[in-house]
């Protein structure tokens, strides 16, 4: 398909999912016993593109706020999504077929994660 195209094809699927799966289990021995953040951030290199890297430290960055500190501002919604979307690129190593996709959720997470750091007052 190239650089360029908009959606994965079943190969480049397999391909990123089994080079995953491998990468992953390497860093759990690696990173045993370990906090969780050094862990992810570990997995973040792994990942196949740079997209996808964003989009894993966004999620993961939601994700662990969500369930230790629980003091985020996020809309209603976002909360299922955040979760859906850390759990399914740690299982597969991707988030979804469509590169655009991938895309749009990570600019939303990012917008997200930009939320957190704005002043109280404002």
């Amino acid at each position: 398909m190239g650089k360029f195209a908009t959606h994965y094809t079943d190969e480049e699927l397999a391909t990123i999912k089994e080079k995953w799966l491998k990468d992953k289990e390497q860093v759990d021995k690696e990173y045993e016993g370990q906090y969780h953040w050094d862990r992810d951030k570990a997995y973040e290199k792994y990942l196949n593109n740079a997209n996808l890297r964003a989009l894993f430290r966004f999620a993961a960055f939601l994700y662990k706020g969500i369930f230790e500190t629980g003091d985020l501002k996020l809309f209603p919604n976002e909360h299922p999504k955040i979760i859906d979307a850390y759990r399914r690129v740690l299982a597969n190593g991707y988030y979804d077929q469509s590169k655009i996709r991938e895309k749009e959720v990570r600019r939303h997470f990012g917008n997200a994660v930009k939320r957190q750091y704005r002043p109280k007052n404002k």
